[in-house]
């Protein structure tokens, strides 16, 4: 093996950034079995990893396949923990360099450009091309069939070294290039484990699938690498589309491509454009049954809303799957005993009502959280309570002292002798009281 010099570890990634990349991987990921098994020895661990790195003997391990259908079906491969922790050292050393080049309106797995950011831009470019809705002009919506799995491994590691020889001016730039190349040359379908069963994949169509991938194309989804790399890999797509015209509006979510002018005629021709570049530059497709073209007041979706002039609705999908949730608390609530005090329970359903009620609230949809609030049981409805507006539920304020005091025994239960202990404090309850406050008074004085 080769004896590492002073002189060689002042040009490779240290020790301490390993550690660092660690510590952010397992961030909301510690109950993994993947981290935990790394993490039962994680010092020594990261310590052989950081030799693997710097003795250029690092190689990807296996990966977990399986199949999501929620919200829609897909193929995921999720990276063993060691491999994540590589990931995000690699991101975290390029990241900055990858915003400085990436076009302001794409909006995927950016810090502060999510989708609610890409909806309300949108929306302003519909304002600006149509002078306040007061003047004609067309969207155009585009879907690239299959992206990832599309992708040409060899076209993007070409334009993240050009990338980063120009804009990265570390002395570990050969040891970042080594990782990548690693990551991209890696075939995750040849030593995967399969979560879910192999009949899953019958309903997935070819295009969406790595097993069907050509040689040398594909990112697995699931990578914190592939959505980054992926998105940069239609960077310099991004700045041709605006290219084109100083009239065009253009936005791209991922794979969505959204365009806005005032003539149809020439959108007609942006789309032969796009379809022609995207051929010849980058080996991705259209897709032939995604293409729409209309007036902006016949309205449109984009990532999770549906924009008309002067509104914003939330899409169908996500009603639909607000309404299911709420079907499936008032199972929950009906097949627990003594659910109005299951502090477990409880705190699960004001999360999800709170979650949803939040991501509703940027939009024109009061009547789809009035629906929503009268699908509860009316053993929720007797726990919680909102205003009118339905930005936020709350427990009941006698409830909730009583679910604090549960709380606190819990936490002191297993509290060592000595130590300081927090103090609960009671809210004061005045006003009249209905039947079921008093019912639960006298059940906490007891």
């Amino acid at each position: 093996m080769e004896q590492l010099t002073f002189n060689h570890l002042l040009s490779d990634i240290t020790l301490e950034e390993v550690f660092q990349a660690y510590f952010e991987c397992r961030k909301h990921k510690r109950r993994s079995m993947s981290a935990l098994k790394f993490e039962t020895n994680y010092e020594q661990n990261l310590i052989n990893l950081w030799k693997d790195i710097t003795q250029h003997t690092y190689h990807v391990d296996s990966s977990n396949a399986f199949i999501v259908r929620h919200p829609v079906l897909r193929e995921v491969f999720a990276a063993n923990f060691r491999d994540r922790i590589v990931h995000h050292l690699v991101i975290g050393k390029l990241l900055q360099i990858f915003e400085s080049v990436f076009y302001n309106h794409s909006y995927s797995c950016r810090v502060g450009k999510g989708t609610l950011f890409g909806i309300r831009c949108i929306y302003d470019m519909l304002l600006e091309c149509s002078r306040h809705f007061t003047q004609d002009c067309f969207v155009l919506r585009l879907d690239i069939q299959g992206f990832f799995f599309h992708i040409d491994k060899t076209v993007l590691f070409n334009k993240i070294e050009k990338l980063v020889h120009t804009q990265y001016h570390h002395t570990n730039k050969e040891q970042i290039l080594y990782l990548i190349k690693e990551i991209l040359s890696d075939n995750p379908i040849q030593h995967c484990h399969y979560q879910t069963s192999l009949s899953e994949w019958k309903d997935l169509p070819p295009s969406k699938s790595l097993f069907f991938a050509d040689l040398n194309c594909g990112l697995p989804i699931g990578n914190l690498t592939s959505q980054i790399f992926a998105n940069f890999y239609l960077n310099d797509f991004d700045y041709y589309v605006t290219s084109l015209d100083s009239q065009l509006f253009y936005a791209r979510y991922v794979d969505d491509l959204i365009f806005i002018h005032p003539d149809k005629n020439f959108l007609y021709a942006v789309k032969e454009k796009v379809t022609n570049y995207l051929k010849s530059e980058l080996h991705l497709t259209i897709h032939p049954k995604k293409v729409s073209l209309q007036h902006y007041a016949k309205g449109f979706s984009f990532t999770g809303a549906y924009i008309l002039p002067n509104r914003i609705y939330p899409s169908k999908r996500l009603q639909k799957t607000f309404y299911q949730k709420i079907e499936q608390l008032n199972q929950e609530w009906k097949q627990t005993p003594s659910c109005q005090y299951n502090i477990t329970l409880i705190e699960k359903t004001r999360s999800t009502l709170n979650s949803y009620f939040g991501m509703l609230r940027h939009f024109n949809c009061w009547r789809v959280k009035l629906k929503a609030w009268n699908m509860l049981c009316s053993e929720i409805r007797d726990v919680f309570s909102s205003d009118m507006n339905f930005t936020k539920v709350s427990v009941d304020t006698i409830l909730n002292n009583k679910l604090k005091l549960k709380r606190q025994k819990r936490l002191t239960a297993f509290a060592r002798p000595g130590r300081n202990r927090k103090k609960v404090f009671f809210a004061p309850v005045s006003g009249y009281a209905g039947k079921k406050r008093q019912q639960r008074r006298s059940f906490i004085e007891k």
